[in-house]
């Protein structure tokens, strides 16, 4: 009786100090995810290009791969001069982390695009390929589920 109240307990405090990891790198994982937008907004190419680890893919209606950082910088002056004319910033709605690996998790994330008078004129999908390099965990793949503009 007291091995399995043992258990039972090992078992509780395994879960709860998994979950409170899983929470930390979730928030780290949504935080990145925010600074990677913020510099979309900003047209800061370089410091979206850090977000990432070469080669890398997009994987939207043409898919690439991406295969340094200039390409990548390249690539992402490209998208954000075809946005939506009056596009300002996004934010996330909602996400959900799938932990893959040790080293390899996808952040799922529904997100909106604002004008520069706060109206929504997109929402999202999109598929966000971490991987974890040297301790830090980089964009490997971004995949474009869905975009409705509104």
């Amino acid at each position: 009786m007291k091995k399995i109240f043992f258990n039972l307990i090992l078992i509780f405090f395994t879960t709860l100090v998994f979950s409170q990891d899983n929470k930390a790198l979730e928030s780290q994982i949504v935080k990145q995810w925010m600074d990677y937008s913020k510099a979309f907004e900003y047209k800061d190419y370089e410091r979206i290009a850090s977000h990432f680890v070469y080669p890398a893919i997009f994987n939207n209606s043409t898919p690439i791969i991406v295969k340094d950082k200039k390409m990548m910088i390249k690539a992402y002056k490209s998208v954000r001069e075809n946005v939506q004319k009056d596009y300002k910033y996004s934010l996330i709605d909602e996400w959900k982390l799938i932990n893959v690996t040790n080293d390899f998790l996808i952040l799922d994330a529904q997100y909106s695009r604002y004008n520069g008078d706060y109206k929504q004129i997109l929402s999202g999908r999109g598929l966000y390929f971490y991987r974890k390099v040297n301790g830090n965990w980089l964009l490997k793949e971004v995949t474009t589920v869905i975009q409705n503009e509104l």
